[in-house]
């Protein structure tokens, strides 16, 4: 099978090349998330073609430019760093990219895009449709987020155009042959015609070798990695552990956000607190198994959950350190029996569980990480994941 997928994808070192000089996170976890598909995709012999968006230089103006990558021919699209020229210059070489793709490829092919690389996208799906070949979306979030760009902004001409797109998301929906979703709820909200669709909440890395590391025992680290916002519960975490009286632990923290100038302040008040900032997605794992607890604080009474699968889930689980979160509706239910949850989201409530986890004997914990990470080995890993996906595109090619 032939699949060019449009999106938001780069190898790794690519991303992490882009971090260095930029200071910026590129988008690890999205970029990661596409890239372990698309390597499934290789593996179960698959030819894999990715038009990305990503712009792996800081400057203004970019030539197309291209990379092969584990089979994977990466094609990155000119850029010219203007609001709209931009967005216009993606959507036409998308659209002339992927019409001669689909003329010069034979055999059984499929494009898939990530709706979230809206320019790009409607170019290939556009293209895709005059040359009547089928097109598929995957959906890793909600079109409108709960801190949404347009809140945290005073540019007027940004929320016209990002009210622009989101409308334009919402139309290019009925455009697709079949959706891959994250959760089962998105169905409902993003397929209004009732088109053909799976759900797959995330995959691991199958190459993952797992090891044994020694965690430190002092201090005891509880760990988060991720968005740093406020809306996700992160205030609330924060100020729980500044409430656990032991001195032999250490709250380290990475990723970047809004809130990261609150905890700077907090952390001042606090020496156990320690912000590392944005790193590599490789320092990112190690720190995970080297931890005692990894954590995810999003509340789960926000209606947002309901359309995401935190990739954190699935990777904090990948790393065999046991892993607090809250019970968010987004993640089915037989990953709970894996993880601890927090019984209450309160200030006092993650503050409580958090010493009773952190109370129990290390084999336990110890134990309570392997099942975990057995779980997503066996089950959610990329191969797995990938031929799911590509059994779903045969039957979407067969039918007419």
């Amino acid at each position: 099978m032939h699949i060019l997928f449009v999106g938001k994808v780069c190898p790794a070192n690519t991303a992490n090349t882009i971090m260095r000089k930029t200071g910026k996170n590129p988008g690890f976890q999205i970029i990661k998330f596409s890239r372990l598909i698309l390597d499934g995709f290789v593996h179960n012999q698959s030819q894999v073609s990715a038009l990305t968006n990503i712009i792996t230089s800081t400057k203004p103006i970019g030539k197309n430019n291209t990379e092969v990558d584990n089979h994977i021919h990466y094609h990155y699209l000119p850029y010219i760093k203007l609001p709209i020229v931009q967005q216009l210059l993606q959507f036409i070489y998308s659209f002339f990219y992927t019409l001669i793709w689909c003329k010069r490829t034979q055999g059984e092919k499929i494009v898939l895009c990530d709706i979230f690389a809206s320019s790009c996208s409607m170019g290939s799906v556009l293209a895709a449709r005059l040359m009547r070949t089928k097109k598929t979306m995957i959906l890793t979030d909600m079109l409108i987020p709960p801190a949404t760009i347009s809140q945290d902004t005073k540019k007027w001409w940004w929320n016209i155009f990002f009210k622009m797109r989101v409308r334009s998301q919402e139309n290019g929906l009925k455009k697709y042959d079949g959706f891959i979703f994250l959760t089962k709820y998105m169905n409902a909200a993003y397929n209004p015609n009732q088109k053909p669709y799976i759900v797959m909440e995330g995959a691991v890395d199958h190459t993952f070798i797992p090891k044994t590391i020694q965690k430190s025992t002092i201090p005891r680290v509880i760990m988060y990695a991720g968005a740093i916002e406020a809306e996700y519960g992160f205030d609330t975490l924060v100020q729980a552990f500044m409430r656990m009286p032991q001195s032999n632990i250490e709250l380290h923290i990475y990723g970047g956000g809004k809130f990261v100038e609150k905890l700077l302040e907090y952390q001042k008040n606090d020496t156990r607190i320690k912000y590392k900032g944005i790193v590599t997605n490789e320092v990112i794992i190690t720190a995970e198994q080297e931890a005692s607890l990894l954590v995810n604080p999003r509340y789960s009474n926000q209606e947002f959950v309901k359309y995401s699968f935190p990739s954190k889930t699935s990777e904090y689980m990948l790393s065999g350190t046991p892993v607090l979160t809250t019970r968010l509706s987004g993640i089915p239910e037989e990953y709970f029996q894996y993880v601890y949850t927090f019984d209450e989201e309160t200030i006092e409530g993650y503050t409580h569980k958090l010493n009773e986890i952190l109370s129990l004997p290390d084999e336990e914990l110890k134990q309570t990480g392997l099942k975990a990470q057995e779980f997503v080995i066996e089950n959610k890993n990329n191969i797995i994941q990938s031929q799911r996906i590509e059994l779903f595109f045969k039957t979407l090619i067969t039918k007419h």
